[in-house]
């Protein structure tokens, strides 16, 4: 495993981790244990945020359904204790908003499994590379960064699942996905 993965793998580690608890294997920790977060009350906001501004169209639009905006929604998330982040302004633009609430929404729910499905929702997929840092250590103990692009493919079939040929088999009038 390079040294960036075995990174990723322990921040992905400690990010749900409680800090009191001492989980390393030559410690006991005492019968307690590490409990793992299915959903996070965040996600329920951003998640909020989004239908909200889709389904009403734009950031500070409530109805006698939604008393809460889509722009208040990623506040209650920005607001959280020991966050230090700034509001969003009322009043944004529906691009300004979109492109904030997408990168709020990448940071946040960062190493969670979120983002696949979130560029599949949205069809965004169309990139053709992806950037990553390859780390590796020199012998003196420094470290050099070295910026590298893998060429990726991407075809928009990829933005549905194929229907199962068992599937379409039982139902005559199922169609099968595009590009499938």
């Amino acid at each position: 495993m390079s040294l960036i993965g075995i990174t990723s793998f322990i921040f992905y580690l400690k990010k749900y981790l409680d800090g009191t608890l001492d989980i390393s294997s030559s410690s006991s920790s005492g019968g307690n244990y590490h409990n793992w977060i299915t959903f996070r009350l965040g996600e329920f906001y951003l998640d909020y945020a989004e239908a909200v501004f889709n389904c009403l169209g734009t950031a500070d639009a409530t109805s006698s359904e939604f008393d809460m905006s889509a722009r208040e929604a990623v506040n209650v998330v920005r607001n959280r204790p020991g966050v230090d982040m700034p509001d969003l302004p009322s009043g944004m633009g529906n691009d300004e908003f979109w492109n904030i609430y997408k990168k709020e929404r990448m940071v946040e729910l960062a190493f969670e499994g979120h983002r696949f499905w979130d560029v599949r929702r949205w069809k965004e997929g169309g990139f053709d590379s992806l950037d990553r840092m390859q780390i590796t250590l020199e012998d003196e103990g420094n470290y050099t960064y070295t910026r590298v692009t893998k060429p990726l493919t991407w075809n928009d079939c990829m933005y549905f699942y194929p229907i199962p040929d068992s599937e379409l088999r039982i139902n005559p009038n199922l169609v099968q996905n595009e590009g499938w």
